[in-house]
Parts: structure tokens; sequence; C-alpha cells
């Protein structure tokens, strides 16, 4: 299966169809962090080569990108799986720990979207967040094959995923998404999959 940074050349077209940042540098997020809670899930619309291909197979999709958040150390973050953003020269492609000013930059995010799992106990959404903490500490690749069978490696709509499933949540309750575009084909977790889960609630979007 070829990888999707493959195909990026050729959707590149399709790409500048989508609408493009209307968010200036010097609008830094004002976020509501008062409001956040371990594990809730952060999406955003990225403005890069890979979030445009991303939201051109994912016909149903307004986000291209999601991680989950976690308090740590007093600082809240984002842990998830990304490529293409080094933090320092040849950093590799992994499952990272960032702050969430950070992950909803404007030069990062166009718009941004946090939910919650509707009724879920704070102490399960807590170990979700810790599962994903882990992968990050282990140093997880990031999943250039998009593989869910393997999870030696991940992409960001599996991370989170995974992390939930290890506390007995099936977020995507089975949804995959079909590609078929060229240089890709095949079912794929999409952040739109994520989303169409019912129980999912909105705290807060920009």
């Amino acid at each position: 299966m070829k990888n999707l940074s493959y195909i990026l050349l050729q959707l590149l077209t399709l790409c500048i169809l989508l609408s493009c940042n209307n968010r200036s540098k010097a609008d830094l997020p004002s976020l509501p962090v008062a409001e956040f809670r371990d594990g809730d899930l952060a999406f955003r619309r990225g403005l890069g080569m890979m979030s445009r291909a991303v939201l051109v197979v994912d016909g149903k999709g307004t986000y291209s990108h999601v991680g989950i958040l976690k308090n740590i150390e007093g600082e809240w973050c984002v842990i998830h799986a990304v490529p293409g953003e080094p933090d320092f020269k040849g950093d590799v492609d992994r499952v990272k720990v960032e702050s969430v000013f950070r992950f909803y930059a404007p030069e990062r995010a166009a718009h941004g979207l946090v939910m919650r799992v509707d009724g879920l106990e704070r102490d399960s959404a807590c170990r979700a967040a810790a599962v994903a903490q882990v992968m990050a500490e282990r140093g997880t690749l990031f999943d250039h094959q998009y593989d869910l069978s393997d999870t030696t490696e991940m992409y960001c709509t599996e991370l989170v995923e995974f992390a939930y499933r290890k506390i007995g949540i099936d977020l995507s309750e089975g949804r995959l998404s079909t590609v078929s575009v060229p240089g890709m084909s095949g079912t794929y977790l999409l952040p739109s999959d994520l989303m169409d889960n019912r129980k999912l609630k909105t705290i807060y979007y920009f």
C-alpha cells in the first residue's frame, strides 16, 4: 500500500480548492483551558499539504488532525502523532507532546475543536490520556503505512482510537472510510470517523 505522503503531489491541484487560512500569525489562540479535561479530543483543520490531502480524501470531514489533551505539570498539552513537524533538526515523525497553544497556533490551525466523551468518568478519560502519553514516551513513530493492524507505529486517529480502546471505549464504533484516489486506495480511520460518535460533545471551537 502506498502511503499518504506519496499522493500529495497528485492531490495538489485539488488541495488549492480548499479554503485558505484567514487567521493571522498575530492571532494567538485564546483557549478556555479552565474547561479542559484530561482525555478531551483536540481536532484541528491544518494548513499544510498533508492536512489538505486528508481533507480531500475525507469528503465529509471538517478537520484533518486529532490528538488527546492532557495536563502535564500544570500545562495543557496535546499528545498526537504527526508527520512533518520536527521539533529539532533531524527529528523523526513520531507521537509527540506539545503545548495546546502550539498545537492551535495560527500557522498550524485554521480551525479547532475540543470534544469530550459525554458521561465518561474523569478517571477513565485520564487513563486514556495516560496511554497516549506512554506511546509518546516510548518514541512511537508515525505510521506512514497507515496500517491499523500494526500498533508499533501510529497515525493520528489510530493513536486516539488505541488509547480509548485500552479503557474499553470504541470511539470509531467500527467506522472506517473507503478511499479511492490515484495512488491510494483502501480503508482508513479518518477524523470524521471519530467525530461521528454521538457520545462526543463539543467543549470549544474556533
